[in-house]
C-alpha cells in the first residue's frame, strides 16, 4: 500500500466485526509491509507482487493473488498506476470455512497452490464484489454471504494441504517470538537467544528467509496490530502507546509509509459507509 497514490479502505459488512475488510490501492511505489489477515487481491492491469526477499511475480488482470498473514509483501505497478482491489479476511474466518469444507475439527490454516493463481472466474467475481461494495451497491449481510461463498469456492479449488512451518527451526522460533509480541519492545539479543543463534547470523538468515531484518519485521508486526486496533475504534494516541511507538506522530509517519494513509484517514475511511461518491485520491 503506497504513499503516493490513492488508497481507500472500508468495512464491507459491519456485522462481521473486523473479520472482513476491503481496499482499493492505486500503486505508486512499493514498500514491504505485513497484515494480520489473509490478503486476496486482483490487479486491474498487469502488476507486480513481491513476497519475501526474493519472490517476484507478475499478476495479470485475470489472476488472483494470495498473501498469507504476516508474510512480507509489496504491491507494485507493472504499468501506469494499476488499481489493486483487495479483500482482507481474518485467519479465524478462513480457518472456520476451511474446517467446514474438510469436515474436520483438527483443520488449521490452508495452504494454496501458489501465490498468484490463474483463476479468471474467481478473480472476476471478487473484483465485481469489491466494486459493488465500494460503490454502495451491496449491503453488509449480502456482501458477507457472497464473500463466504466465494471463499468456500476458492478453498475447494485451490487449497492443497494443511499449513506447516517451513524447515528453518531457528528462523521460525525467532518469527514466532516476534509475532507473539506485537505490542512489546524486543532486542536482537533476546531474539537471537530464543532462536539459538548469534545476532549476526540471525539478521542475515532472517532477512533472507522472511524479507526484512528482525527489527524491521517486528516494526511491521506492530504496525499491523496498530491497524487492527484502529479498525476497532481505539484512538490513535492510545494505539501509539499500546503498540510501542514513541508518540502519535511517530505512529502516523510509520503507518502512512507502509499503508499509504495516516491513522486518522484510515479510521475515517474504515468507519464510513461505502457510497457511490468517488473517493478523494489525495486523501493519502
Amino acid at each position: 500500500m503506497m504513499s503516493n497514490g490513492g488508497v481507500r479502505f472500508w468495512q464491507p459488512a459491519p456485522q462481521s466485526g473486523n473479520e472482513l475488510a476491503c481496499a482499493r490501492l492505486e500503486v505508486g511505489r512499493d514498500r514491504p509491509h505485513v497484515h494480520e489477515d489473509w490478503q486476496f487481491a486482483v490487479a486491474e492491469s498487469p502488476a507486480k507482487l513481491s513476497v519475501g526477499a526474493f519472490r517476484r511475480y507478475t499478476a495479470q488482470a485475470t489472476d488472483l493473488t494470495v498473501v498469507p498473514p504476516y508474510d512480507v509483501h509489496a504491491e507494485g505497478g507493472g504499468g501506469p498506476s494499476p488499481n489493486w482491489r483487495v479483500l482482507y479476511v481474518a485467519p479465524a474466518l478462513v480457518s472456520r470455512v476451511y474446517r467446514g469444507i474438510l469436515g474436520s475439527s483438527g483443520a488449521e490454516a490452508p495452504r494454496f497452490n501458489g501465490l498468484v493463481l490463474v483463476a479468471p472466474a474467481a478473480a472476476a467475481e471478487l473484483s465485481a464484489l469489491l466494486r459493488d461494495s465500494e460503490a454502495g451497491k451491496i449491503e453488509g449481510s449480502a456482501f458477507l454471504a457472497l464473500a463466504l461463498r466465494w471463499l468456500q469456492g476458492l478453498l475447494r479449488c485451490h487449497a492443497v494441504e494443511m499449513f506447516a512451518p517451513a524447515g528453518r527451526p531457528a528462523i521460525e522460533r525467532a518469527r514466532a517470538y516476534l509475532l507473539e509480541r506485537p505490542t512489546q519492545s524486543v532486542s536482537l539479543s533476546e531474539v537471537g537467544a530464543v532462536a539459538g543463534v548469534t545476532v549476526s547470523h540471525l539478521v542475515r538468515s532472517f532477512s533472507r528467509a522472511v524479507g526484512l531484518p528482525p527489527k524491521s519485521y517486528h516494526a511491521q508486526v506492530r504496525l499491523a496490530r496498530a491497524g487492527r486496533l484502529l479498525a476497532q475504534g481505539m484512538p490513535a494516541a492510545s494505539v501509539a502507546y499500546e503498540c510501542g511507538f514513541s508518540d502519535q506522530c511517530h505512529l502516523s509517519r510509520r503507518f502512512k509509509e507502509s499503508y499509504g494513509v495516516t491513522p486518522g484517514v484510515f479510521q475515517s475511511q474504515y468507519r464510513a459507509q461505502p457510497s457511490a461518491a468517488e473517493p478523494d485520491s489525495n486523501a493519502a
